[in-house]
């Protein structure tokens, strides 16, 4: 399994084409961390465009300039994003960003894994 750490994220492929992105217990994720983590992803998906699972229950806090890279296509190319959570504060941070329509592509907000998994592969290409 192709896997690769970044100072914040421990980001893997699944045997869909599903890009894992596991937050670190107590990750500082500013616009430098984002950056380096999306371009881990795609460096690992190999592909223009893919899926992401982002497993965001660990404690941890995001800067206001990462939404600066949410914004941006030249960084984020991402067919669909399911965010993992059970914290209050993800939760509406991740809600924050789907009402604004700070990505392009669709993004849901998940507790449980495989129903996350399910809803990304509805976006598969056949």
């Amino acid at each position: 399994m192709k896997y690769i750490r970044t100072k914040t994220d421990e980001v893997s492929i699944d045997e869909h084409g599903i890009v894992h992105k596991k937050v670190i217990e107590g990750a500082h994720i500013d616009y430098d961390a984002m950056l380096e983590t999306e371009q881990a992803i795609a460096k690992i998906s190999g592909q223009e465009k893919y899926l992401v699972l982002v497993d965001a229950r660990v404690q941890h806090n995001v800067t206001p300039e990462v939404f600066e890279i949410l914004k941006n296509p030249q960084y984020i190319n991402r067919i669909a994003t399911a965010v993992l959570t059970d914290k209050l504060g993800t939760r509406i941070l991740m809600d924050y960003v789907v009402n604004n329509k700070m990505m392009d592509a669709p993004m849901k907000i998940f507790y449980d894994q495989q129903v996350a998994i399910e809803w990304l592969l509805q976006f598969k290409k056949n």
